[in-house]
């Protein structure tokens, strides 16, 4: 008995906390979630060939610290409903912007670009092939 609780503390203590970033996938279903407010939101169970166990590898215990939801093809009324329901949350956006060229400041070496002046709150970016300027106004609701 003693060496069976020893092996246990033994495993315990090599336990280490990962972090884990899933491919985006899409249909996330299959799952539950436990927890809130400062405990954190944490995976309850997860169904053994849903998509959230073989495409995402969810497991029972992990604390989901963010979930990232891509805009390509959403339609706009999901859109504002997910962005309206994060308000009051703590967010961060992946944009892409069109500027000046000579508002780019490219370093040697590096795919990375900064952004020059004080409104960029993260100024590392990847240079990409502008696409044409699109109409970005709606008569609809906007999140505020």
């Amino acid at each position: 008995n003693n060496a069976r609780s020893k092996e246990t503390e033994t495993q315990a203590s090599d336990l280490v906390e990962v972090v884990v970033e899933t491919e985006a996938e899409a249909g996330a279903s299959g799952y539950s979630v436990t927890g809130g407010g400062e405990k954190g939101i944490f995976i309850k169970d997860v169904l053994k060939d849903s998509p959230a166990a073989k495409q995402l590898s969810l497991q029972k215990g992990d604390q989901l610290l963010s979930a990232r939801v891509y805009f390509d093809n959403v339609k706009y009324e999901d859109a504002l409903k997910i962005l309206q329901c994060a308000e009051p949350y703590k967010v961060s956006f992946f944009l892409k912007r069109t500027v000046p060229e000579n508002q780019v400041t490219t370093h040697p070496g590096s795919s990375g670009l900064e952004l020059k002046g004080p409104r960029a709150k993260m100024p590392k970016m990847n240079k990409m092939p502008t696409v044409p300027n699109l109409d970005l106004r709606d008569e609809r609701d906007e999140v505020d």
